[in-house]
């Protein structure tokens, strides 16, 4: 299954392929966030606090909801439209090096959840075959109620899943870094306004 391309892709192209990742399997054992991170993966997290307040909150919420978080320079997402549903197959398209790569995941699960002293709401994703790596991502934007603060994290587990990936993995992680640092700036922008 083709991953790497010399150019990028049409609106039709990144939605015909994620049409036909629907029913794809996944390249891993799912429900590794739950726990300590498997033999050979990274577990990387990143933690935020995008603003304060009532209208951050929903500003956050809204964000997610439009993908927000991947709506940067050099990448993107092709969701089919809406906000994460369980069982909805995305397409990330990223741009590095003059190279262009589109991979596959699925949405495992949402959650929209109240605690007396905090709100969190987010979804969980998983790589499927295609991906260059195998593994599962969280996005959560949360609202702290005693701070009042507004949050967004970003937890991740994976490992390379290709040859390239294993022979190339110090740039693959400095890469995924890079887009847990852009994508924190982009969520912060949509919350400041």
């Amino acid at each position: 299954m083709r991953v790497l391309y010399l150019r990028g892709a049409s609106d039709r192209e990144a939605e015909e392929l994620r049409s036909s990742m629907v029913s794809e399997p996944f390249s891993y054992g799912t429900g590794i966030l739950d726990g300590q991170a498997p033999s050979g993966m990274s577990d990387d997290r990143l933690d935020v606090v995008l603003g304060i307040g009532d209208e951050a909150w929903k500003r956050a919420r809204r964000a997610l909801d439009e993908w927000t978080h991947f709506d940067l320079p050099w990448a993107g997402v092709a969701t089919g439209g809406g906000p994460a549903q369980p069982g909805q197959a995305v397409v990330v398209h990223a741009r590095r090096l003059g190279i262009h790569m589109r991979v596959a995941c699925r949405v495992l699960e949402t959650h929209d959840t109240v605690g007396a002293d905090r709100l969190a709401y987010g979804f969980t994703y998983g790589s499927l075959r295609n991906h260059i790596e195998r593994g599962e991502e969280s996005f959560e934007v949360w609202h702290d109620l005693a701070s009042d603060e507004v949050g967004y994290t970003i937890h991740a587990m994976a490992a390379p899943g290709r040859w390239y990936s294993r022979l190339a993995k110090p740039l693959v992680d400095h890469y995924r870094g890079q887009f847990r640092h852009d994508s924190a700036e982009a969520m912060a922008k949509a919350v400041v306004g």
